[in-house]
């Protein structure tokens, strides 16, 4: 089945429980669903690297922090992802040979992450490619787009957050 037909199918089941915007449900599902395409390009990019989004923004955290050094739990807040998921990433980080853990010197419950001399040779030749992609696509948005795109979506957020807190 079609993304298409499924929003018909869900249009159609709005409709007969008669208490929903029909336009406002179609706009949101719309905005989901290129949020997801671009999250997918973006993916697609970084695929003949044999690397993720998620991975290159923690790569991106460790070759920028001051000291080159985070704990895990300091990534998963800076990155958003869960605990758990930031354990798998970072499993494949050294898998990939691009980030260690060693265990935390003040704390032995802790660990504390940093780039290898490949990580940081790879993020360091990823980089000024990823920023130079990023803003030719700026500036193709234009400032007052951009601008409008950047309120719109800290708006979804904070009415999201409000939403889910109920």
């Amino acid at each position: 089945m079609s993304r298409e037909q499924i929003l018909e199918h869900i249009v159609a089941y709005a409709r007969s429980h008669g208490q929903y915007d029909i336009s406002l449900l179609r706009d949101g599902f719309e905005l989901m669903h290129l949020h997801r395409m671009i999250e997918q390009l973006s993916e697609e990019n970084l695929a003949d690297r044999g690397i993720n989004l998620r991975l290159v923004e923690i790569l991106e955290c460790l070759y920028h922090h001051p000291a080159g050094v985070m704990t895990p739990a300091d990534l998963s807040d800076e990155v958003n992802l869960s605990r758990s998921a930031m354990t798998s990433a970072l499993d494949s980080l050294e898998k990939l040979g691009y980030a260690q853990r060693r265990p935390h010197p003040c704390d032995r419950r802790m660990f504390e992450v940093s780039l290898t001399d490949t990580g940081r040779s790879f993020t360091a030749e990823l980089l000024p490619d990823r920023y130079a992609k990023f803003i030719r696509i700026m500036k193709e948005t234009g400032e007052e787009e951009l601008a409008l795109l950047l309120r719109t979506y800290r708006k979804i957020f904070k009415v999201l957050q409000t939403e889910l807190a109920k």
